[in-house]
């Protein structure tokens, strides 16, 4: 929803966009004039959002497969429930630092988030062996 609201204000929806509510009276046709400030903002916000997007759809199903993984081989449920929630605080945290350009925060949530990912992966490799 957010990401939507920012093409809206970008200006970077398609043509026939301009006639929905949402469209601002900005010009909906994806060509805009990049030297204007104000919309380059927004453009830079609308691509911005695009990638927190596109993270969690590169993060998230993974995850999704890894923690469900555990829970049907048996894993210790207070491990998979600590790893799950450390692992959504962790995509949380990465979006509202993305959002805000903080590079050096984006990273470290990212890594947490991987780190569980990593380590839901083993957890399930291990209580398969046993």
């Amino acid at each position: 929803m957010v990401q939507g609201r920012k093409a809206f204000a970008a200006g970077t929806r398609m043509a026939e966009d301009s006639k929905l509510p949402l469209a601002m009276n900005v010009q909906q046709d994806g060509f805009i004039d990049l030297t204007d400030h104000h919309v380059r903002t927004a453009v830079e916000e609308e691509i911005r959002w695009k990638r927190i997007i596109q993270n969690d759809l590169e993060s998230m199903p993974m995850a999704y497969i890894v923690f469900w993984s555990a829970i049907c081989v048996g894993v210790n449920t207070d491990i998979t429930k600590v790893l799950l929630l450390v692992y959504t605080i962790a995509r949380i945290g990465h979006t509202i630092v993305y959002a805000q350009s903080l590079a050096r925060a984006r990273l470290f949530f990212w890594v947490i988030g991987t780190v569980c990912i990593v380590t839901g992966a083993v957890t399930i490799v291990v209580a398969a062996l046993v």
